[in-house]
């Protein structure tokens, strides 16, 4: 499905109109956000413009996460577990995740929705361009009196590879590595993996367990595990994933693949569908970027769980606030950004980020003596403090102790 005909009844924009919101690019944030913003019913005066270089967009990814009960997507989820793997003593040991559910989301299924739920909203304006630059706006010597109380506003400029666009609001969902490479004070590490939809020969797969975290497979210095998402006996997605700071070649990450298929004896199979990605995760201050005026969102934004590179279900907790936030009409800098959970988060990658072998030991452990409920309880950051205490006093505390103060003398440098 061609992204372009998400916006198929869209009106025509002309360059250098005044926008209310602005974003750029389309992705699984922006489409959300917008969605709630239309649902409410207060924004129906806005003019939303969304620019994506992309007109690409199809079942180019699939989204995972857990929820209780039916959630605002649940007519698209595709599949679902109650139970979850993780390795255990070189055994794949079940875990029993209720009152949670972990969930797949196809992206096309996911397009699809946002292409029936926004294609006859009049106030909103879709433009296939590449953004090149996002800056404020300030009023220039010669400008009119009327032009000068327009800008002085605080309105933002956008610019694409076909022109410019003005707006009073700027929502950015375009990563940038750079930054992230260009400082050492907090850990980067990317989860990055490459996943292959398979059909075997033999009913090799469990379809009642999603295998979250099989560390059956070399670790060789790094995080390495096997992720599979069965949807039948002979049939799943098989995805070789690493906790590291850097990308492999592709044929190693496949290697790996054929590799644990041969091992769990899956016998001939072929190859339906693939998918790859990577995920920053890390403590990084995303919000920097950010001004009363601009708003950086989903991955951009620091939206990723920085200890799991799950960012889908936090988009989703983000998304309401955010709405909420924009109906009162703050500053955007002041939106909300960190918890006590960012400082959890970066403690642990400060300790895969100073001994990378370690995840295996961490999560095996944390998994094997806490159960899997409470885990993604905390994980979804609805755990109170005592229960943060609890599941902590699992880890190898000497190791963690150290990684706090590291992460605590950085602070107040």
């Amino acid at each position: 499905m061609c992204l372009i005909d998400i916006f198929c009844t869209f009106d025509e924009v002309e360059k250098e109109l005044d926008y209310d919101f602005i974003f750029a690019g389309a992705g699984a944030a922006t489409l959300q956000i917008i969605q709630k913003l239309i649902q409410s019913g207060d924004f129906t005066e806005k003019q939303l413009l969304i620019l994506e270089r992309d007109s690409n967009k199809k079942n180019d990814r699939t989204w995972c996460f857990w929820e209780k009960n039916e959630g605002p997507l649940e007519a698209l989820i595709c599949r679902d577990w109650s139970l979850i793997g993780v390795s255990e003593n070189d055994q794949l040991a079940p875990s029993p995740i209720l009152p949670y559910k972990y969930k797949m989301l196809e992206g096309a299924t996911f397009y699809e929705a946002m292409k029936k739920g926004l294609a006859h909203s009049p106030n909103c304006h879709f433009v296939l361009e590449e953004v090149t630059e996002i800056s404020p706006v300030s009023p220039a010597a010669s400008a009119s009196t009327e032009t000068a109380g327009f800008l002085k506003n605080g309105h933002t400029k956008v610019t694409t590879t076909s022109g410019t666009y003005i707006a009073t609001r700027v929502f950015n969902s375009i990563f940038d590595y750079k930054p992230l490479l260009a400082q050492n004070r907090f850990p980067v590490l990317q989860q990055h993996f490459v996943g292959w939809f398979v059909r075997t020969q033999n009913p090799v797969f469990k379809p009642e367990m999603a295998t979250f975290m099989d560390f059956r497979v070399a670790q060789k210095g790094n995080t390495r595990f096997m992720y599979v998402l069965p949807t039948s006996t002979t049939t799943a997605l098989v995805e070789y994933t690493l906790f590291s700071k850097d990308r492999l070649k592709k044929e190693a990450y496949e290697a790996a693949i054929v590799a644990y298929l041969e091992e769990i004896k899956a016998g001939d199979y072929e190859i339906n569908d693939t998918e790859a990605g990577s995920i920053p995760m890390t403590c990084y201050p995303f919000e920097q970027f950010n001004t009363p005026h601009l708003l950086r969102i989903g991955t951009a934004g620091g939206w990723s769980k920085p200890s799991t590179g799950f960012t889908f279900s936090n988009t989703q907790k983000q998304i309401p606030k955010l709405v909420a936030y924009l109906k009162k009409g703050k500053p955007l800098d002041q939106f909300p950004s960190k918890d006590r959970f960012w400082w959890y988060d970066h403690i642990l990658l400060e300790v895969l980020a100073s001994d990378n072998s370690r995840g295996k030991a961490i999560f095996e452990g944390l998994f094997k003596r806490r159960s899997a409920p409470l885990i993604l309880k905390f994980l979804s950051q609805e755990t109170h403090f005592f229960q943060e205490l609890y599941i902590m006093s699992a880890a190898d505390k000497w190791r963690f102790t150290k990684a706090f103060f590291r992460v605590l003398g950085r602070s107040f440098n």
